[in-house]
């Protein structure tokens, strides 16, 4: 069996080559049995050579290939012409990828392979008399030769609930939909994080159904974890950092509007924890003040000192500029980054 697992979700696909190995048997015969390989550190030779092995002892081989063809279509599109040598390692590959036997399984783990080129589509190599055409992973999995699985993330707002329940079923673990609503607002679609938070929920129901109050005493807000990295980013003038945590933020389906204003809430708040400091360092009596939850009042102490209050003045006049952008025609994600690029720029 050839299968392919493109864009899969890496807890999905963690799981489903766990299975696999799983599916060997016996683990110390399945280790005998398994090849790991790498990108650019392996080539179609080598990945054909090892399926075509016979298996040790047991019924058969597993070999495991992440990142090549992400790898190889990269090269394939910087090449100038169908006779380079990424083209060549391409046919022999995909045109050998029939002869794999079925002693052999053989998984490629790959991100985002263009459906537009040549190793999807197919291609034609050589040139006059020497010509051939060489059939795509598209028309390999439409003819049977490739399997293709979709392990994608289930979206926030249409399935992950559903995945939420269906995991919990599996595990016996009984939670009411105003929790799973909870659930997906504060972790996201990180589902090892979400399973994880189903064990540990489910030791602290001990048997009764988890409620949506259970989630918000036991489950921290990744959201707003989230958050308080992008504007430690900031802080720090680090915008590596700073644009990571906006590219989590952006996995979560935060709207751009949802961000800034969840960003301007954080400097607000930094403004008047930074206030407060000036007459008191307590962090209980300040959060008691505020009327906040003491987590985020020890964020903004741990952030106030990075900060004059002038500079926290340009920020909110560079928040509410942004603010008008979008809601004035200006691409709304654009906007986010420029206010990210503007707010890391050194001094």
């Amino acid at each position: 069996m050839v299968l392919l697992l493109l864009n899969a979700d890496e807890y999905l696909a963690a799981e489903r080559l766990a299975a696999a190995k799983a599916a060997l048997g016996d683990p110390e015969m399945a280790s005998l049995n398994t090849a790991e390989l790498t990108g650019g550190q392996t080539s179609a030779a080598a990945i054909l050579g090892e399926a075509l092995l016979m298996p040790f002892l047991a019924d058969k081989r597993l070999v495991i290939v992440r990142g090549y063809l992400d790898h190889l279509d990269k090269r394939m599109s910087q090449s100038k012409s169908a006779e380079s040598a990424a083209y060549s390692e391409a046919a022999d590959l995909l045109t050998r990828l029939g002869d794999v036997p079925d002693t052999c399984d053989l998984i490629f783990v790959d991100n985002a392979v263009d459906k537009r080129r040549g190793l999807w589509k197919g291609f034609t190599a050589g040139a006059d008399s020497q010509a051939r055409k060489v059939p795509g992973l598209e028309a390999l999995i439409k003819a049977g030769v490739i399997q293709s699985e979709e392990l994608a993330t289930p979206d926030p707002k249409r399935t992950l609930p559903g995945w939420i329940q269906q995991r919990a079923r599996a595990r016996k673990i009984a939670i009411g939909g105003d929790a799973v609503a909870v659930l997906v607002d504060f972790v996201g679609p990180n589902l090892r994080q979400l399973d994880n938070e189903l064990e540990k929920l489910s030791l602290y129901a001990l048997g009764r159904p988890i409620t949506a109050q259970d989630v918000r005493a036991m489950v921290s807000d990744a959201s707003e974890e989230l958050i308080w990295n992008l504007t430690d980013g900031l802080g720090q003038r680090n915008p590596r950092m700073a644009m990571r945590a906006l590219r989590e933020l952006r996995r979560n389906e935060e709207s751009p509007i949802g961000l800034l204003a969840a960003i301007a809430r954080q400097y607000r708040l930094l403004i008047l924890v930074k206030t407060a400091l000036q007459s008191d360092n307590d962090e209980n009596a300040i959060a008691k003040r505020l009327g906040e939850n003491p987590y985020p009042v020890r964020k903004a102490m741990q952030l106030a000192p990075r900060y004059t209050f002038a500079e926290l003045e340009a920020v909110m006049a560079a928040l509410l500029e942004a603010d008008m952008a979008m809601k004035t025609g200006a691409n709304q994600d654009t906007e986010l980054d420029l206010l990210v690029a503007e707010l890391t720029r050194k001094a």
